[in-house]
Parts: C-alpha cells; structure tokens; sequence
C-alpha cells in the first residue's frame, strides 16, 4: 500500500482508498482542495458521508456494482459536501482491488467537474432511476394480474351457477347480478394491466369518429352516471386517428374517475374538442375535488394515489391512459387546482382524409347527453336477464 500511497499524493485527483465496508482508510492531499478536509480528517469516515443525500443511492449503485463485479472501473457524477457545508460536482472512478495484495482496498479517484456536467450526469441518473422503477412496476403488474386471473374465473363460475340452480327472488338475482357486473370488470381491468405490463398500446391507428367512441363509453357508464346523478355535456366531436378500442379505454377512465373524485356539489362533466394544427385537444372537464398542482405528474404514475382507502381504485387508470395516448403519438397533462374542478386534456391528430365531414360528423352526440335513471338501468339489465 506504500506505493499506492506515494502515487496518489502526487496527482492533483482525490484519491482515496477505502475498504469495502465503504470506510475510508487513505486520502490523498488534494482532499482539502475538493473536499475542504485534511487527510487526516477523513481516514475513518464513512465514504457515503461524505456525497450529498440525494446523491447517494447513485454512489452506492456504484460501489455495490464494482464490489460485485471486480476490478471495475466503474464512474458516476456525484456532489461532495465539503467541510464548509458548499457542494461540489466530482466524477467518482471505482477500481476493486481488494484481493491486490498490496493495496486490499477498493480505489475512489475523484475528479471535479463543471456544475453543467454534474446538472446533466443529475438528469440522466433520475431518467435512469425512473426506467428502472417503471421495469419494476410493469413486472409486478404482469405478476398480478396474471396470478389473480384464476380466482377471479372461479368466483364468476360458481356465481353462474348459483344464479341457475339458486332458487332466488328479484332482490337476490339482482345481487347475483352486481357480483357478476363486478368480475367482468375486474376482468376488464386485469386484462388492461396485463396489457400495460405485455403488449403496451401500438395497436395500429385508424380514422374514426370520436363521437361514436364518446357515445359507447356514456353507454357503458350508464348505470354509473345515473346512480351519482351526474350531467354529462358533450360537444361535437372530430374525427382522429386513432385505436377505437383504446380510446374507449380513456374516455372511460377520465369521466369514471370525473364521477369518483366528486366534490359536495353535483356532478358536471363536459367534454369538448379544439383543433390545434395538425392535432385535435380532447378535453374532459369536471367540478370534483381538483388536484394541486404538485401532483399533475404523480397522477399518472402506475399505482399512484392520492386519496385513501374511502375513495376506491387500484392507480392504474390515468397511467394506462398516459401510455395509450403515448402510444398514438400524443400528449396527456391536467389542469386544475385543488377544490376547483380538473380538465383532463389529451392531444390526437386529426383524421386528414375524413377531416372536410368531422363537423357534421361531429354532431351524432347532443350538447346534453341523456342517460338512464338508476331504477331504469336495473329494469334493463332485468329484462336483458330474462330475455336470455
């Protein structure tokens, strides 16, 4: 280690040996320049002591990665914290010589450089940590809903037969009935997280009338904005160029949460359209609770929640819109403020061949969107029971 030692007080470089617990066990003189330490002030600390905290997950992805993997090297740009409470930018080298008999220790070269080198190496590591926390997410998703698939069939098998060979009034079919409506969109929804985590969403545009994608997704909401009460208002819609399937899927998503995350007044929904060049602006606006404006980008994150267990959902609605919108070339963002009411806006482009007839098009959906009362619903779905 005598010659390591000799070499290392030479160069203009913080050199550093440290053990593989991460202590330091040698510094060199150029410490007090980056650092603001003497030498001897920081043989004994811990090497990770010495980054700043928001940097250390990174110096230690490194460490690990080189002690696993020796001899190196190995580099990440991080920020010191000097003796004198300032941060510095360094780019940190990792050698593992830990079975070199003369050394036994793992080399920290650190060179400082610019803040603009350090701001960049800062982005590209967040950009780094978010594709492995989205890797993470997507595997977790395929594991639920590839494992809760199975019980689900069980509960809608043995519910099936329940409804057959039961001997149930009105009251108890219509039970039955809510337990069925429940799995199929349990199923819908392990079948879209399976999607997100699989395939993704690059199924192949089509021009289609948005109108008619609007007017199904109020159809299947039916029973949901009769039982809230709610007012749906829906301008005329263009035509796209889009997936109709997957379209559904976010219009389906921004009116039911639209209905979730209500406030003390009745529900108001309205969806409109603007042309914006070679694009359309889709536009989902409700009076619910809003959302602060710190969370616009947490929203869209898989799993991610802002209400408790009283506000029922899994996190996976706006995540699975973001992607599908993403998939088709566009834009997802909200506007809003909490207490105030959001408007969900995507972009789409524009069906250019069918563009010239969107405006008459456009029209096959009202201003005011009527929808079934509760008890109207339930008589359907009553009929719909017995006609089978």
């Amino acid at each position: 280690m005598q010659v390591s030692r000799s070499r290392a007080g030479n160069s203009s470089d913080v050199i550093s040996l440290v053990s593989a617990a991460g202590r330091v066990l040698y510094a060199s003189a150029s410490s007090l320049d980056v650092f603001g330490y003497l030498p001897q002030e920081i043989v004994g600390l811990n090497a990770f002591d010495l980054i700043h905290p928001d940097d250390r997950v990174h110096f230690r992805r490194a460490f690990d990665t080189v002690l696993a993997t020796p001899p190196g090297p190995r580099q990440v740009k991080v920020r010191v914290c000097r003796k004198n409470g300032d941060c510095r930018w360094v780019e940190s080298t990792f050698s593992n010589l830990l079975d070199e008999p003369r050394i036994g220790a793992i080399i920290v070269n650190c060179r400082e450089v610019g803040a603009e080198q350090g701001a960049s190496a800062q982005e590209q590591n967040h950009t780094d940590d978010l594709n492995r926390s989205n890797a993470r997410l997507e595997d977790f998703a395929y594991a639920v809903a590839h494992d809760l698939r199975e019980p689900l069939r069980t509960i809608s098998m043995f519910t099936e037969i329940l409804i057959q060979e039961a001997e149930m009034d009105a009251h108890g079919e219509l039970m039955a009935q809510f337990i069925m409506n429940g799995v199929t969109r349990m199923s819908a929804l392990f079948e879209g997280l399976h999607a997100f985590a699989v395939r993704g969403f690059d199924d192949p545009a089509q021009p289609l009338d948005l109108a008619i994608v609007a007017a199904e997704v109020l159809r299947d909401l039916g029973h949901a904005i009769a039982t809230s009460n709610a007012t749906v208002t829906v301008d005329p819609l263009p035509f796209v160029q889009g997936n109709e399937r997957q379209l559904v899927r976010v219009f389906q998503n921004l009116i039911a949460n639209a209905i979730k995350y209500r406030s003390e007044a009745p529900v108001r929904i309205h969806v409109s359209a603007e042309r914006l060049g070679q694009q359309w602006v889709i536009k989902v606006k409700d009076n619910g609770v809003g959302i602060a404006p710190e969370n616009f980008d947490v929203v869209f994150g898989l799993f991610k929640r802002l209400h408790g267990p009283e506000t029922p959902g899994a996190g996976i609605g706006l995540a699975i819109c973001k992607k599908i919108i993403e998939a088709m070339g566009g834009v997802i963002w909200v506007e809003s403020a909490s207490g105030l009411g959001s408007i969900f806006c995507f972009t789409i482009a524009a069906a250019e061949e069918l563009g010239a007839s969107s405006a008459t098009s456009a029209g096959a959906l009202d201003q005011s969107v009527e929808v079934p009362s509760a008890r109207e619903h339930s008589e359907s779905n009553a009929m719909r029971r017995s006609a089978g």
